[in-house]
C-alpha cells in the first residue's frame, strides 16, 4: 500500500499544487478568458499523458527516454514564452509606446501560455500514475485479493492527497486575491512555476547528459543531485503556500475593513475564516507530503534477507555427464525457501527454488528463481514466512507456487519420490538464457 502512495505522490504532489496555484491565478486575474483557456489545457494535458502512458508502457512503439526528453524541453520553452509574456504584461509602462493596447496584447498570451504550461506539467508528471494501477500485479491472486485491495487503497490515498493540496492551494489564492493582496498570490503564480521549470530543466538534463549528448560534470552533478532530491521541489511549495497561509491567519486578526452593513462585515469575516481553514488543511497535507517523502519510505525499505544459495546432489550419466539433480526432502520441510544453485555446461549460473506447501505432506513448490514478469530477480522469504519478488514486492500465494501465471515461479519439470526432488539438469539447461 505504501508504494503506491509514496509513488503517487512523489510524481503528482508537486504539480497539484501548481495547478491549483494557477487555476486560482488566471480564474481571479483574468476572468472567463483565464478559466478557459487553463481548463482546455489541463484537458489537453490528461489526453497527452493518456497517449504517452499507452505509447510508452504498453505498446512501447517508440523509445520512452526520448519522449520524455521531447516532453522536458517543450516544457521549458513554454515557461520562457510564459515568464516573458508575464513580465512584459506588467512592465508596460517602460515600453515606449506601450499603453493599454500593448500590455492588453501580453495579458492576453499569459492565461493562454499557462494552460499549455500545465499540459507539459501533465504530459511530463501524469503518465505513470495512468500505469500504476495496471502493475497491481498480485500473484494471480486476482482484483478482489487483500494484495490488490491494499495497492489500490494505497493509489486512491495518493491521489486524494494530491488532489486536496491543489484544492488547499487554489482556496487560499483565492482568498489573497479576493482581499486585494495580489503581490502575494502573483508572488505564489510565479515562484511555483519557476520552481516547477527547474526541476523539469534537471530531468531534461538528466537524459541528455546521461546518454552524453550533453558533455558538462557540473549539469550532470545538478541532475543527479536534482534527482536524488526531487521531494525538495514539493516541500518548497508546500512552504511558499504555507507562508502564504500564515499572512492570510495574521491579516485576518488584524485587519480593519471598512464596511457598510453588518451583512457585508459577516461576509468578510467568513472570507478571512475560509482562509485560515484551508491553511490547516494545507498544513496537514503538508505534513502528510513529507512523511509520505521521509518516513513512509523508511517504513516501506525492505531488508532482503535472501536464502543461502545451496548445492543440489548431481548425479551424473554412464558418460559422465551431468544428469539430474537431487534435492533431500528433509532437507527442504523445513517449511522456509530453500534456493538452489546450478552452473551448466556452458558456464552458466542458474537457480532454483523448493518451498513447503502443506505441512506434514510431500506437497512442494519448485520453479526457477525467476518469473515471466521480473525476470531473474528471483525472491526471499520475509519475516511472515511468505515467498515475495525482490522487484516487485508481490507476495505469491504458496499453494500457486509451481504453476503458471503472474509472478509466480516459472516452471519446470522435476520428479518426487519418498526421498527427493529430483529436476533434469536438462531443464536448467533450457532455461538458462533466462539468467544474466
Amino acid at each position: 500500500m505504501l508504494t503506491y502512495l509514496i509513488n503517487v505522490t512523489g510524481d503528482l504532489l508537486a504539480a497539484a499544487l501548481v495547478i491549483g496555484v494557477s487555476l486560482a491565478y488566471t480564474d481571479r486575474v483574468y476572468g472567463d478568458r483565464g478559466t478557459i483557456a487553463v481548463r482546455v489545457g489541463l484537458l489537453l494535458g490528461v489526453l497527452a499523458a493518456g497517449v504517452r502512458a499507452y505509447i510508452t508502457n504498453t505498446r512501447r512503439l517508440v523509445g520512452g527516454w526520448k519522449v520524455g526528453a521531447y516532453g522536458y524541453g517543450v516544457t521549458l520553452a513554454l515557461f520562457v514564452l510564459w515568464a516573458a509574456a508575464a513580465l512584459l504584461s506588467l512592465l508596460k509602462p517602460l515600453r515606449p509606446g506601450g499603453g493599454k493596447k500593448a500590455g492588453s496584447v501580453f495579458a492576453a498570451i499569459v492565461p493562454a501560455a499557462t494552460g499549455l504550461l500545465l499540459a507539459a506539467y501533465l504530459f511530463g508528471t501524469l503518465p505513470n500514475v495512468l500505469v500504476y494501477p495496471f502493475k497491481f500485479d498480485t500473484g494471480g491472486n486476482g482484483l478482489l485479493s487483500t494484495d490488490y485491495l491494499f495497492r489500490l487503497a494505497g493509489y486512491l490515498m495518493g491521489l486524494i492527497l494530491c488532489l486536496v493540496s491543489g484544492i488547499c492551494a487554489y482556496r487560499l489564492v483565492s482568498v489573497a486575491e479576493s482581499k486585494q493582496l495580489r503581490m502575494l498570490s502573483g508572488a505564489a503564480f510565479g515562484l511555483v512555476n519557476v520552481l516547477f521549470a527547474v526541476f523539469h530543466f534537471a530531468r531534461l538534463m538528466s537524459v541528455l547528459t546521461a546518454r552524453k549528448i550533453v558533455d558538462s560534470v557540473a549539469l550532470f552533478k545538478f541532475a543527479a543531485a536534482s534527482n536524488n532530491g526531487a521531494y525538495w521541489y514539493t516541500i518548497a511549495a508546500f512552504a511558499l503556500l504555507t507562508a502564504l497561509a500564515l499572512i492570510l491567519f495574521v491579516r485576518g486578526l488584524t485587519v480593519k475593513e471598512p464596511y457598510a452593513t453588518k451583512a457585508e462585515h459577516r461576509k468578510q469575516k467568513a472570507v478571512w475564516r475560509s482562509g485560515r481553514r484551508w491553511g490547516v488543511c494545507l498544513a496537514v497535507c503538508f505534513v502528510l507530503g513529507v512523511l509520505s517523502a521521509t518516513w513512509f519510505v523508511k517504513l516501506n525499505t525492505v531488508v532482503i534477507r535472501e536464502a543461502p544459495v545451496e548445492e543440489p546432489q548431481i548425479v551424473k550419466s554412464g558418460a559422465g555427464a551431468d544428469e539430474e539433480l537431487r534435492v533431500p526432502l528433509e532437507l527442504v520441510r523445513d517449511g522456509h525457501l530453500h534456493r538452489f544453485g546450478y552452473t551448466t555446461p556452458e558456464g552458466k549460473a542458474t537457480r532454483f527454488i523448493v518451498v513447503l506447501k502443506q505441512e506434514n505432506t510431500n506437497n512442494f513448490g519448485v520453479g526457477l528463481d525467476a518469473c515471466e514478469i521480473c525476470g531473474e530477480a528471483g525472491y526471499y522469504e520475509n519475516n511472515e514466512g511468505q515467498v515475495v519478488c525482490k522487484k516487485c514486492n508481490v507476495v505469491m500465494n504458496r499453494t500457486t507456487i509451481g504453476m503458471k501465471g503472474g509472478c509466480n515461479p516459472i516452471i519446470i519439470d522435476y520428479d518426487i519420490n519418498e526421498s527427493f526432488i529430483t529436476v533434469p539438469v536438462e531443464e536448467m539447461v533450457k532455461n538458462q538464457s533466462r539468467f544474466n
